[in-house]
């Protein structure tokens, strides 16, 4: 038993040194090595950005931004998200703390793609451009209410 022992020690010495002899031989930013810079996923803590900024191409546009307060509307938006942004289910547009980042990029990913726990991808049901219009809508939601109605209702 000694003897067995002994030899399963052994093993796991000529292991430990198999395995820190290959560590040696890798580069010196090798993710395997550095595990704080390894990432398993796409999401981090914080306001995230998008790679590229865009700028909203019917930000400035108010027709664009009624047609986006409308399809916030038909796509059932207001019902985890509050008719006003308010949230409920799911959570405030009207505010800035933004999980993955508030800026118009970020919206229209959430839009298309989803998020985990409960928003929805709408992708293969909206078109880009669609989704670009609620966004612009959605930025309406956290300005002060006389600008908000200003920009989201034309011809008041």
């Amino acid at each position: 038993m000694t003897r067995a022992l002994m030899c399963a020690l052994a093993l796991a010495a000529l292991a430990a040194c198999r395995e820190e002899a290959a560590e040696r031989t890798l580069p010196g930013g090798s993710p395997v090595r550095d595990t704080a810079a390894l990432r398993t996923s796409g999401l981090s803590a914080g306001g995230a950005r998008a790679d590229v900024a865009m700028r909203n191409p019917y930000a400035d546009d108010a027709i664009a931004v009624a047609e986006g307060r409308r399809l916030y509307g038909a796509m059932n938006c207001a019902g985890c998200h509050g008719g006003a942004g308010g949230g409920g289910i799911g959570p405030p547009l009207a505010d800035a703390e933004w999980i993955y980042g508030g800026q118009s990029e970020n919206i229209v990913e959430a839009i298309l793609k989803g998020r985990p726990n409960g928003m929805p991808a709408f992708g293969g049901r909206l078109p880009a451009a669609e989704a670009w219009k609620i966004a612009a809508f959605v930025a309406t939601l956290h300005q002060p209410k006389a600008d908000a109605n200003r920009v989201a209702a034309p011809g008041r």
